[in-house]
């Protein structure tokens, strides 16, 4: 039994009469800490599917299994959990709030997550993105909102 198994999964929409097939019978098995890149053509149903993964979509046919259970027996609060604890996605567009600089973004994410208590904070904080050091580019990164970054610059607070 793997990790995270998809079985049979199958999702259509319904526009103007007309069903349109968006995944036809994905079965996939995910080992735990296995790292996956899902690609392909727009409209393929990459975020269809990670939606489904993701606990977000509901109605779709087949089953999700995370370590021999479905997804579909879980109540809200165990979904809450798989989606913070267990299952991780780094959005196309980033989802990063703007309202907060790049370092208040990193944080927000921490309080999320069961992490170790932070004893130094601020030595934390400048070292938590990935391993990146955040502290060597202070003006340039952290106290920026993320608005103002490059197209690249959003996925390294990821």
């Amino acid at each position: 039994m793997s990790f995270l198994e998809l079985h049979d999964i199958r999702k259509a929409y319904t526009l103007n009469h007309q069903e349109n097939v968006i995944l036809k019978g994905i079965n996939l098995n995910f080992e735990r800490g296995e790292f996956i890149s899902i690609l392909g053509e727009s409209g393929g149903g990459k975020s269809t599917l990670m939606n489904i993964i993701g606990g977000l979509d509901h109605h779709y046919d087949g089953d999700v299994l995370l370590d021999g259970q479905s997804l579909r027996s879980m109540n809200v609060r165990q979904m809450d959990r798989y989606r913070r604890e267990t299952i991780g996605f780094i959005f196309q567009n980033f989802n990063l709030v703007s309202y907060l600089t790049v370092l208040d973004n990193v944080m927000l994410s921490l309080k999320m997550t069961k992490t170790s208590p932070m004893r130094n904070k601020s030595s934390k904080r400048r070292t938590y993105s990935n391993g990146w050091d955040l502290s060597s580019r202070r003006t340039s990164i952290q106290m920026n909102y993320p608005v103002v970054k490059s197209n690249g610059s959003p996925s390294l607070v990821h």
